[in-house]
């Protein structure tokens, strides 16, 4: 179905770069840019054109774009391509934006025609492609050194008590499992929140250790490289309440100095105030540039969905097996809870993007 061009807005009208325009990194010829509002397909925009939507970020009239030196016919066609909008009409076009859904919008609208770097369907063999991939990595390195966790300050560090034995799945707790909205005001204990955190990242555990060779290679032992766990405690024995970032290495909680109520945690989730209780509050936290390292294209953003749902399973079967019960959600608002937990003042960009609450059931 096609759809006539827009008539170009009078003069006095206000123009905005329309919400629903999305760009991506053009590669062999793929599409680089999307007018979503017409449903054009952009091959490429030049640099005028990104000036003027920059321009346009907020709603203006021609009159003070011309005088900033664009012209009628620059504007005539932005506003034929979708890529400027009228702000009257356009602000259901907004609603994304306003109601915190961009990661819904970023997943939806992630290229996906982008083709794979390594050379699939030549028929090499797996010992060419590997070292193909270790090249590939080594060329990464001479740009840019693969970037390291951070840490944060603590204002002090409590090592939890880790597990002599590894976890042995249980069939019977994983059928006896319930996902509850009520927590009881039971506190867990202390062994019980080391072997949680313990277990559940056991996968981050080995993909450091096999990255400790030095070889380039395995660096692409990818398990949650991007991956920061953060604990507000409300709970548990023998652990003060408050905001904790989790060491995988050492077992141990590192205080933040932040001891936020149950009310300023609900915040970050949309005022699901059903987070109260003994237990842990768990924000599952990405640190981007560690991820964008290794993953360098657009779709990477829906293998990072996959991935933040896996780890919170991973949470979940272990929290299980410990007799706990749990809930997750996605619907974080992320600048409240970089602000909860002081991701502003890690000297990188984070967001904590799911949360997941464990505890005992009423």
């Amino acid at each position: 179905m096609t759809t006539s061009a827009p008539t170009p807005p009078r003069t006095d009208t206000q123009l905005v770069t329309s919400p629903l325009f999305f760009a991506h990194e053009q590669r062999e010829g793929t599409v680089c840019a999307l007018g979503l509002s017409q449903r054009t397909r952009l091959r490429a925009l030049g640099l005028r054109a990104w000036e003027l939507l920059h321009f346009y970020l907020e709603p203006r009239t021609r009159q003070g774009a011309e005088a900033a030196g664009y012209t009628a016919a620059e504007e005539d066609e932005a506003v034929r391509a979708g890529l400027l909008v009228d702000a009257r009409t356009a602000a259901h076009m907004f609603r994304w934006e306003q109601r915190r859904w961009s990661r819904a919008a970023y997943l939806l609208y992630s290229q996906m025609d982008l083709p794979y770097v390594e050379p699939v369907g030549e028929g090499r063999t797996l010992s060419s492609l590997s070292q193909f991939r270790r090249e590939q990595i080594s060329g990464f390195q001479g740009t840019e050194l693969y970037p390291q966790r951070f840490r944060v300050e603590p204002l002090r560090v409590h090592r939890l008590p880790s597990p002599d034995t590894p976890l042995t799945p249980s069939l019977d707790s994983m059928l006896a499992r319930r996902s509850v909205r009520k927590f009881s005001d039971l506190p867990v204990g202390e062994e019980v929140l080391g072997a949680l955190l313990h277990h559940a990242t056991a996968n981050v555990r080995i993909a450091e250790d096999s990255k400790a060779s030095g070889d380039p290679y395995y660096l692409l032992n990818s398990f949650y490289s991007w991956l920061h766990l953060y604990v507000v405690v409300q709970g548990v024995e023998g652990v003060p309440n408050g905001v904790y970032q989790y060491d995988f290495f050492d077992n141990a909680l590192l205080f933040t100095g932040r001891e936020p109520s149950v009310t300023e945690i609900a915040g970050t989730i949309q005022g699901q105030n059903w987070i109260g209780g003994g237990g842990v509050s768990l924000f599952i936290t990405v640190q981007w540039n560690r991820y964008q390292w290794l993953y360098r294209h657009s779709r990477a953003y829906l293998n990072l969905l996959i991935q933040l749902g896996e780890f919170a399973q991973e949470l979940l079967q272990v929290g299980y097996q410990l007799g706990l019960v749990g809930w997750l959600t996605p619907a974080i608002s992320e600048s409240r809870a970089g602000a909860l937990l002081g991701l502003d003042s890690v000297g990188t960009e984070a967001d904590a993007m799911y949360y997941v609450k464990l505890g005992h059931g009423r």
